[in-house]
């Protein structure tokens, strides 16, 4: 297997010798960042020699250049209502929103694109196989072996995958925070896709994750002002356009 950094070598090689006009791809990895000109569709960067049979693509994201902002807008409004609520709380209330706070601050964001980056998967299903015009970030990070657990809950963070665990697994060993959600999480799989799952006594399932995913938990409907009530879905939202790390 390819070291990242003749991954990085293979791709500008790649960009120097395209011949046709279409989109422009800047990858990034763990050791740098290269450009790739002229790339017509999602087939032709999934199969680039350079990167074909060397990423975890489950894990890798790709966002247009010209969408970035609005998810950056997105989320420094979230962060601006959540300190918002935050100063019309206190005690426990507010050191809760200001955990929340804290997590999301930290998250960096782009105008993701979701897009299946399997190249089996766009092979098969030509409608998949989406062409690129303009410019695009592509993230890539190595297999995961974590899982993070992120919202309203004590010691946030990243912890070990196990096979066979369940989300409500977990959260067992995270107490809840004030105002928390109680009967159901987010799973936020590497893909982007979103998953609520039961996980109070009376309504539990079952419900496993992917190693990489999120397991988001919000703020229940009750603790939420009015003014706020799609605050959950926001953040939520955020996360959703996460670059990965």
């Amino acid at each position: 297997m390819k070291t990242t950094l003749s991954l990085l070598a293979g791709l500008m090689l790649a960009g120097s010798s395209a011949a046709w006009a279409a989109g422009q791809v800047t990858v990034h990895a763990a050791q740098g960042s290269a450009t790739l000109d002229n790339v017509q569709n999602l087939a032709q960067l999934t199969t680039q020699p350079a990167l074909l049979d060397t990423v975890w693509w489950p894990g890798a994201v790709i966002a247009a250049r010209n969408a970035s902002p609005a998810a950056q807008q997105q989320q420094q409004k979230t962060l601006a209502d959540l300190r918002a609520w935050q100063a019309q709380s206190s005690g426990d209330r507010a050191t809760a929103i200001g955990e929340v706070l804290r997590q999301l601050s930290a998250v960096r964001v782009a105008g993701r694109q979701f897009v299946s980056l399997d190249p089996d998967a766009i092979r098969l299903h030509p409608e998949a196989n989406r062409r690129l015009e303009g410019r695009y970030d592509l993230w890539l990070t190595p297999p995961s072996d974590s899982v993070w657990l992120m919202g309203a809950l004590s010691g946030a963070g990243k912890v070990s995958w196990q096979p066979g665990q369940t989300v409500r697994g977990y959260l067992a060993q995270h107490p809840r925070l004030s105002g928390a959600e109680n009967s159901y999480a987010t799973v936020i799989a590497p893909s982007g896709e979103t998953q609520r799952v039961p996980v109070a006594y009376w309504n539990h399932r079952h419900v496993e994750v992917a190693p990489g995913s999120v397991i988001w938990l919000g703020f229940s409907a009750w603790s939420l002002p009015d003014a706020y009530d799609d605050l959950n879905q926001r953040m939520i939202s955020v996360l959703t356009h996460r670059v990965p790390e």
